[in-house]
Protein backbone atom coordinates (compact mmCIF):
# COMPACT_ATOMS: atom_id res chain seq x y z
CA UNK A 1 0.00 0.00 0.00
CA UNK A 2 1.22 3.35 -1.06
CA UNK A 3 0.10 5.33 2.49
CA UNK A 4 1.93 2.23 4.59
CA UNK A 5 5.00 2.70 2.63
CA UNK A 6 5.01 6.51 2.80
CA UNK A 7 4.77 5.81 6.45
CA UNK A 8 7.12 4.09 7.35
CA UNK A 9 9.85 6.50 5.01
CA UNK A 10 8.45 9.07 7.91
CA UNK A 11 9.62 6.42 10.32
CA UNK A 12 12.70 6.52 8.45
CA UNK A 13 13.42 10.63 8.27
CA UNK A 14 10.98 11.87 5.59
CA UNK A 15 9.53 14.67 8.04
CA UNK A 16 8.24 17.48 5.31
CA UNK A 17 6.31 19.86 6.80
CA UNK A 18 2.62 19.78 5.36
CA UNK A 19 -0.95 20.90 4.72
CA UNK A 20 -3.58 18.70 6.29
CA UNK A 21 -7.20 20.54 6.51
CA UNK A 22 -8.67 23.44 4.37
CA UNK A 23 -11.96 24.68 4.39
CA UNK A 24 -12.80 26.43 0.99
CA UNK A 25 -16.37 28.97 0.37
CA UNK A 26 -18.08 29.39 -2.88
CA UNK A 27 -21.42 31.55 -3.20
CA UNK A 28 -23.60 29.08 -4.27
CA UNK A 29 -27.34 28.65 -4.35
CA UNK A 30 -29.11 25.44 -2.45
CA UNK A 31 -29.45 22.82 -4.20
CA UNK A 32 -32.15 20.24 -3.82
CA UNK A 33 -31.76 16.16 -3.69
CA UNK A 34 -30.25 13.72 -1.56
CA UNK A 35 -27.18 15.24 -0.72
CA UNK A 36 -28.74 18.38 0.97
CA UNK A 37 -31.83 16.84 2.45
CA UNK A 38 -30.62 17.75 6.55
CA UNK A 39 -31.58 21.47 7.70
CA UNK A 40 -29.68 21.91 10.75
CA UNK A 41 -29.95 25.14 13.11
CA UNK A 42 -26.38 27.08 12.52
CA UNK A 43 -26.67 27.21 16.38
CA UNK A 44 -26.69 23.55 16.94
CA UNK A 45 -23.21 23.35 14.96
CA UNK A 46 -21.50 25.61 17.48
CA UNK A 47 -20.46 28.53 14.66
CA UNK A 48 -19.47 31.45 16.55
CA UNK A 49 -20.79 33.85 14.32
CA UNK A 50 -24.33 31.71 14.82
CA UNK A 51 -27.70 33.88 15.83
CA UNK A 52 -30.24 30.91 15.77
CA UNK A 53 -32.11 31.87 12.67
CA UNK A 54 -29.94 30.80 10.05
CA UNK A 55 -29.38 27.18 8.67
CA UNK A 56 -27.37 24.87 6.99
CA UNK A 57 -28.22 22.25 4.31
CA UNK A 58 -26.03 18.67 4.57
CA UNK A 59 -26.46 15.23 4.61
CA UNK A 60 -24.28 14.09 7.57
CA UNK A 61 -26.93 10.55 7.50
CA UNK A 62 -24.95 9.36 4.63
CA UNK A 63 -21.57 10.68 5.53
CA UNK A 64 -21.91 8.57 8.54
CA UNK A 65 -23.11 5.75 6.54
CA UNK A 66 -19.27 6.19 4.30
CA UNK A 67 -17.76 6.23 7.46
CA UNK A 68 -19.04 2.60 8.29
CA UNK A 69 -17.86 1.39 4.84
CA UNK A 70 -14.81 3.01 5.74
CA UNK A 71 -14.14 5.43 3.54
CA UNK A 72 -12.87 9.31 4.29
CA UNK A 73 -15.69 11.71 3.33
CA UNK A 74 -14.86 15.35 3.74
CA UNK A 75 -17.27 17.58 5.77
CA UNK A 76 -19.25 20.01 3.36
CA UNK A 77 -22.69 22.13 3.82
CA UNK A 78 -24.67 24.70 2.72
CA UNK A 79 -24.88 27.95 4.54
CA UNK A 80 -27.16 31.11 4.70
CA UNK A 81 -24.88 34.42 4.89
CA UNK A 82 -24.69 35.85 8.48
CA UNK A 83 -26.41 39.54 7.39
CA UNK A 84 -28.54 38.32 4.27
CA UNK A 85 -30.37 35.16 4.76
CA UNK A 86 -31.01 35.31 0.62
CA UNK A 87 -27.32 34.61 0.40
CA UNK A 88 -26.04 31.23 0.55
CA UNK A 89 -22.46 29.52 0.44
CA UNK A 90 -21.42 25.90 -0.31
CA UNK A 91 -18.82 25.39 2.54
CA UNK A 92 -16.08 21.95 2.06
CA UNK A 93 -13.47 21.00 4.57
CA UNK A 94 -11.45 18.47 4.37
CA UNK A 95 -7.55 16.87 5.44
CA UNK A 96 -6.14 16.77 2.04
CA UNK A 97 -3.70 13.89 2.58
CA UNK A 98 -6.82 11.57 3.52
CA UNK A 99 -8.67 13.12 0.23
CA UNK A 100 -5.50 11.65 -1.57
CA UNK A 101 -4.73 8.76 0.39
CA UNK A 102 -7.57 7.83 3.05
CA UNK A 103 -4.83 9.13 6.16
CA UNK A 104 -3.01 11.97 6.90
CA UNK A 105 0.61 9.87 7.99
CA UNK A 106 1.49 10.89 4.69
CA UNK A 107 2.54 14.13 3.94
CA UNK A 108 1.59 16.12 1.04
CA UNK A 109 3.78 17.39 -1.69
CA UNK A 110 3.54 20.62 -3.56
CA UNK A 111 3.74 19.55 -6.86
CA UNK A 112 0.51 17.58 -5.84
CA UNK A 113 -1.49 20.50 -5.67
CA UNK A 114 -3.09 19.57 -9.66
CA UNK A 115 -3.86 16.29 -7.99
CA UNK A 116 -5.50 17.51 -4.58
CA UNK A 117 -7.57 19.89 -6.90
CA UNK A 118 -8.79 16.84 -9.16
CA UNK A 119 -9.74 14.97 -6.32
CA UNK A 120 -11.59 17.89 -4.63
CA UNK A 121 -13.46 18.71 -7.89
CA UNK A 122 -14.41 14.70 -8.34
CA UNK A 123 -15.94 15.20 -5.25
CA UNK A 124 -17.93 17.93 -5.85
CA UNK A 125 -18.93 16.21 -9.12
CA UNK A 126 -19.92 13.31 -6.53
CA UNK A 127 -22.53 15.54 -4.16
CA UNK A 128 -23.39 17.28 -7.56
CA UNK A 129 -22.38 20.80 -7.10
CA UNK A 130 -21.07 22.42 -9.71
CA UNK A 131 -17.98 24.11 -9.10
CA UNK A 132 -14.77 23.51 -11.51
CA UNK A 133 -10.85 23.50 -11.23
CA UNK A 134 -10.69 27.19 -12.02
CA UNK A 135 -13.10 28.24 -8.99
CA UNK A 136 -11.35 25.34 -6.62
CA UNK A 137 -7.68 26.82 -7.30
CA UNK A 138 -8.83 30.57 -6.73
CA UNK A 139 -10.58 29.92 -3.64
CA UNK A 140 -9.28 31.84 -0.55
CA UNK A 141 -9.56 29.63 2.33
CA UNK A 142 -11.69 30.36 5.92
CA UNK A 143 -9.22 27.88 8.03
CA UNK A 144 -5.83 26.41 7.48
CA UNK A 145 -3.72 23.45 8.69
CA UNK A 146 -0.24 23.07 8.62
CA UNK A 147 1.28 19.64 10.47
CA UNK A 148 4.49 17.95 10.66
CA UNK A 149 5.33 14.78 12.10
CA UNK A 150 8.77 14.14 13.96
CA UNK A 151 10.03 10.60 14.28
CA UNK A 152 11.24 10.16 18.37
CA UNK A 153 11.57 5.98 17.94
CA UNK A 154 14.96 6.46 18.21
CA UNK A 155 15.19 9.07 21.53
CA UNK A 156 12.07 8.96 23.38
CA UNK A 157 8.19 8.14 24.04
CA UNK A 158 6.15 10.63 22.87
CA UNK A 159 4.93 11.51 26.39
CA UNK A 160 8.34 12.35 27.40
CA UNK A 161 8.66 14.79 24.53
CA UNK A 162 5.26 16.53 26.10
CA UNK A 163 6.63 16.37 29.74
CA UNK A 164 9.80 18.10 27.87
CA UNK A 165 7.96 20.82 25.96
CA UNK A 166 5.06 21.91 28.41
CA UNK A 167 7.64 23.93 30.43
CA UNK A 168 7.54 26.07 27.66
CA UNK A 169 3.55 27.14 28.45
CA UNK A 170 3.45 31.18 27.64
CA UNK A 171 3.08 32.77 24.07
CA UNK A 172 1.51 36.59 24.53
CA UNK A 173 -2.45 36.36 24.63
CA UNK A 174 -2.72 32.73 24.43
CA UNK A 175 -4.49 30.15 26.44
CA UNK A 176 -2.76 27.15 27.32
CA UNK A 177 -3.83 23.80 28.27
CA UNK A 178 -2.86 20.05 28.33
CA UNK A 179 -5.68 17.62 27.61
CA UNK A 180 -5.19 14.07 28.58
CA UNK A 181 -7.09 11.38 26.52
CA UNK A 182 -7.27 8.87 29.34
CA UNK A 183 -10.85 8.05 28.60
CA UNK A 184 -9.34 7.01 24.86
CA UNK A 185 -8.35 3.38 24.58
CA UNK A 186 -5.02 4.33 23.38
CA UNK A 187 -4.55 7.22 25.85
CA UNK A 188 -2.37 10.16 24.86
CA UNK A 189 -1.38 13.61 25.65
CA UNK A 190 -1.95 17.19 23.61
CA UNK A 191 -0.43 20.44 24.54
CA UNK A 192 -2.95 23.75 23.33
CA UNK A 193 -1.85 26.94 22.57
CA UNK A 194 -5.81 28.73 21.24
CA UNK A 195 -6.92 31.98 20.72
CA UNK A 196 -10.36 32.69 18.75
CA UNK A 197 -8.38 32.33 15.51
CA UNK A 198 -5.51 30.16 15.89
CA UNK A 199 -4.90 27.14 17.41
CA UNK A 200 -0.97 25.33 18.04
CA UNK A 201 -1.11 21.99 19.22
CA UNK A 202 1.48 19.28 19.90
CA UNK A 203 0.65 15.69 20.29
CA UNK A 204 0.94 11.69 20.31
CA UNK A 205 -0.36 11.23 16.55
CA UNK A 206 0.40 7.50 16.36
CA UNK A 207 -1.93 7.24 19.42
CA UNK A 208 -4.34 9.53 17.83
CA UNK A 209 -4.50 7.71 14.83
CA UNK A 210 -4.96 4.14 16.79
CA UNK A 211 -7.65 6.44 18.46
CA UNK A 212 -9.66 7.65 15.79
CA UNK A 213 -8.69 5.21 12.76
CA UNK A 214 -11.95 5.05 10.62
CA UNK A 215 -10.74 4.69 7.20
CA UNK A 216 -9.32 1.02 5.93
CA UNK A 217 -6.09 2.80 4.98
CA UNK A 218 -5.86 4.81 8.73
CA UNK A 219 -6.75 0.86 10.31
CA UNK A 220 -3.96 -0.67 8.10
CA UNK A 221 -1.23 1.50 9.66
CA UNK A 222 -2.66 0.71 12.86
CA UNK A 223 -2.31 -2.69 12.27
CA UNK A 224 1.03 -1.76 11.37
CA UNK A 225 1.94 0.12 14.54
CA UNK A 226 0.66 -2.54 16.57
CA UNK A 227 3.26 -4.91 15.12
CA UNK A 228 6.08 -2.24 14.85
CA UNK A 229 5.50 0.53 17.64
CA UNK A 230 6.57 4.03 16.69
CA UNK A 231 7.00 7.45 18.74
CA UNK A 232 5.66 10.14 16.67
CA UNK A 233 5.19 13.56 17.31
CA UNK A 234 3.12 15.59 15.22
CA UNK A 235 3.22 19.49 15.72
CA UNK A 236 -0.15 21.37 14.08
CA UNK A 237 -0.96 24.76 13.83
CA UNK A 238 -4.86 25.77 12.87
CA UNK A 239 -5.35 29.70 11.33
CA UNK A 240 -9.34 29.51 11.34
CA UNK A 241 -10.65 32.12 9.61
CA UNK A 242 -9.74 34.38 6.18
CA UNK A 243 -8.75 37.48 8.42
CA UNK A 244 -6.03 35.48 9.78
CA UNK A 245 -5.09 33.41 6.96
CA UNK A 246 -4.68 36.58 5.14
CA UNK A 247 -2.74 38.54 7.89
CA UNK A 248 -0.15 35.31 8.36
CA UNK A 249 0.71 34.82 4.98
CA UNK A 250 1.43 38.70 3.72
CA UNK A 251 4.87 38.18 4.36
CA UNK A 252 4.94 35.69 2.22
CA UNK A 253 2.70 36.83 -0.58
CA UNK A 254 3.02 40.61 -0.34
CA UNK A 255 -0.09 41.94 -2.10
CA UNK A 256 -1.24 38.53 -3.83
CA UNK A 257 -4.38 36.84 -2.34
CA UNK A 258 -4.24 34.33 -0.53
CA UNK A 259 -5.81 32.04 -2.85
CA UNK A 260 -5.23 28.07 -2.48
CA UNK A 261 -3.11 28.20 -5.26
CA UNK A 262 -1.18 30.80 -4.25
CA UNK A 263 -0.80 29.27 -0.35
CA UNK A 264 -0.36 25.60 -1.85
CA UNK A 265 3.80 25.96 -1.38
CA UNK A 266 6.28 23.68 0.82
CA UNK A 267 7.77 27.19 1.71
CA UNK A 268 5.07 29.13 3.27
CA UNK A 269 3.81 25.83 5.22
CA UNK A 270 7.84 25.48 6.76
CA UNK A 271 7.59 29.38 7.44
CA UNK A 272 4.32 29.61 9.44
CA UNK A 273 5.40 26.80 11.14
CA UNK A 274 8.80 27.56 12.17
CA UNK A 275 7.66 30.69 13.10
CA UNK A 276 5.23 29.20 15.87
CA UNK A 277 8.02 27.08 17.26
CA UNK A 278 10.53 29.34 17.62
CA UNK A 279 7.76 32.26 19.43
CA UNK A 280 7.19 29.08 21.77
CA UNK A 281 9.73 26.77 22.18
CA UNK A 282 12.31 28.52 21.54
CA UNK A 283 12.24 30.78 25.31
CA UNK A 284 15.42 32.74 26.01
CA UNK A 285 14.87 30.91 29.64
CA UNK A 286 15.13 28.06 28.44
CA UNK A 287 17.60 26.09 30.64
CA UNK A 288 16.06 27.42 33.57
CA UNK A 289 12.72 26.05 32.36
CA UNK A 290 14.69 22.94 32.28
CA UNK A 291 16.47 23.56 35.13
CA UNK A 292 12.71 23.56 37.05
CA UNK A 293 12.08 20.25 35.76
CA UNK A 294 14.90 18.63 38.63
CA UNK A 295 14.04 17.96 41.74
CA UNK A 296 15.27 20.07 44.59
CA UNK A 297 18.02 18.37 46.23
CA UNK A 298 20.08 18.42 42.45
CA UNK A 299 19.40 22.22 41.75
CA UNK A 300 20.92 23.15 44.90
CA UNK A 301 23.75 21.05 44.58
CA UNK A 302 23.74 22.44 41.33
CA UNK A 303 23.52 26.36 42.06
CA UNK A 304 26.48 25.54 45.14
CA UNK A 305 28.76 24.21 42.68
CA UNK A 306 28.00 27.33 39.86
CA UNK A 307 27.64 30.50 42.37
CA UNK A 308 28.52 31.02 45.96
CA UNK A 309 26.71 34.87 46.82
CA UNK A 310 23.46 34.03 48.46
CA UNK A 311 21.69 36.81 46.85
CA UNK A 312 22.40 34.89 42.73
CA UNK A 313 20.99 31.59 44.13
CA UNK A 314 18.16 33.04 46.12
CA UNK A 315 17.21 34.91 42.65
CA UNK A 316 17.23 31.55 40.57
CA UNK A 317 15.59 29.32 43.50
CA UNK A 318 13.16 31.97 43.76
CA UNK A 319 12.16 31.71 39.52
CA UNK A 320 12.64 27.90 39.99
CA UNK A 321 10.12 27.61 42.89
CA UNK A 322 7.78 29.51 40.99
CA UNK A 323 7.93 28.20 37.33
CA UNK A 324 8.07 24.47 39.17
CA UNK A 325 4.88 25.24 41.14
CA UNK A 326 2.61 27.79 38.70
CA UNK A 327 4.36 27.35 35.47
CA UNK A 328 6.23 29.94 33.36
CA UNK A 329 3.17 31.79 31.91
CA UNK A 330 1.13 31.92 36.01
CA UNK A 331 5.11 32.93 36.93
CA UNK A 332 5.25 36.08 34.56
CA UNK A 333 1.51 37.15 35.46
CA UNK A 334 2.25 36.95 39.29
CA UNK A 335 5.36 39.06 38.75
CA UNK A 336 3.09 41.93 36.48
CA UNK A 337 0.27 41.67 39.37
CA UNK A 338 2.53 42.32 42.21
CA UNK A 339 5.33 44.86 40.93
CA UNK A 340 2.50 46.37 38.59
CA UNK A 341 5.35 47.53 36.08
CA UNK A 342 6.71 45.32 32.71
CA UNK A 343 9.88 46.47 33.03
CA UNK A 344 10.44 44.79 36.46
CA UNK A 345 9.74 41.67 34.73
CA UNK A 346 11.66 42.55 31.92
CA UNK A 347 14.71 43.74 33.91
CA UNK A 348 14.37 40.56 35.89
CA UNK A 349 14.06 38.25 32.96
CA UNK A 350 17.55 40.14 31.80
CA UNK A 351 19.43 39.12 34.73
CA UNK A 352 18.03 35.72 34.89
CA UNK A 353 19.29 35.31 31.05
CA UNK A 354 22.67 36.64 31.87
CA UNK A 355 22.78 34.45 34.70
CA UNK A 356 21.62 30.91 32.91
CA UNK A 357 23.98 32.12 29.70
CA UNK A 358 26.64 31.03 32.47
CA UNK A 359 25.21 27.33 33.26
CA UNK A 360 27.27 24.39 32.16
CA UNK A 361 24.16 22.30 30.69
CA UNK A 362 26.90 18.88 30.89
CA UNK A 363 26.66 19.53 34.24
CA UNK A 364 22.87 19.33 34.86
CA UNK A 365 22.51 14.94 35.53
CA UNK A 366 19.61 14.22 33.67
CA UNK A 367 20.10 15.86 29.98
CA UNK A 368 16.75 13.77 28.66
CA UNK A 369 14.71 17.25 28.82
CA UNK A 370 17.66 19.05 27.19
CA UNK A 371 18.34 16.47 24.14
CA UNK A 372 14.47 15.69 23.01
CA UNK A 373 13.76 19.64 23.17
CA UNK A 374 16.77 20.32 21.18
CA UNK A 375 16.25 17.22 18.88
CA UNK A 376 12.55 18.52 18.01
CA UNK A 377 13.85 22.27 17.14
CA UNK A 378 16.83 20.34 15.30
CA UNK A 379 14.66 18.52 12.95
CA UNK A 380 11.99 21.73 11.96
CA UNK A 381 15.46 23.60 11.27
CA UNK A 382 15.66 25.74 14.47
CA UNK A 383 18.79 26.33 16.43
CA UNK A 384 18.89 26.79 20.10
CA UNK A 385 21.93 27.56 22.87
CA UNK A 386 21.45 24.47 25.03
CA UNK A 387 22.11 22.70 21.34
CA UNK A 388 25.40 24.15 20.86
CA UNK A 389 26.37 24.34 24.16
CA UNK A 390 26.37 20.40 24.90
CA UNK A 391 29.30 20.00 23.01
CA UNK A 392 31.36 22.72 24.69
CA UNK A 393 32.66 22.49 28.54
CA UNK A 394 32.34 25.77 30.57
CA UNK A 395 34.77 27.12 32.68
CA UNK A 396 32.99 27.81 36.28
CA UNK A 397 35.88 31.17 36.49
CA UNK A 398 33.32 32.82 34.24
CA UNK A 399 29.88 31.89 36.16
CA UNK A 400 31.62 33.19 39.33
CA UNK A 401 33.02 36.87 37.55
CA UNK A 402 28.95 36.70 36.44
CA UNK A 403 27.76 36.12 40.09
CA UNK A 404 30.21 38.96 41.84
CA UNK A 405 28.94 41.59 39.59
CA UNK A 406 25.60 40.84 39.29
CA UNK A 407 25.53 40.00 43.42
CA UNK A 408 24.15 43.47 44.12
CA UNK A 409 22.07 44.25 41.25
Amino acid sequence: MEGLAEFRAVVRGYKPFNMDTIRLKFPYDLPAGFYFKETITQKLLNLPYANGKRYVWTNNSWRKQRQVQKIYTPKYWIEQDFLDDQKTYFYFEASLPKLLNGENMTALQECQFNEVVEATAKFFKEIEVRIFTHQIENAIPTLLAIGRNINLSQLCPCNLAIKALKSFDYKPNFKYRIVDFSDQRHGGKELIFSINAETMKVYDKTKELMNNARTKEEIALTEDLKKNPKEIIRIELTLKNYRKIKARLKPYLGNQAPTFKNIFKQEIWEGLLKEEMEAIFNNPLQKILFLSQESQPFIDSFLNEHYKHIQTKDTIKGILTSLQTHGFADTRQRYLKNYDSRQTWYNYLKRLRELQNNFDCTALKNLTNVKIHGHILEQSGIGTASQEELALIFQNRVSKNIDNELCNT
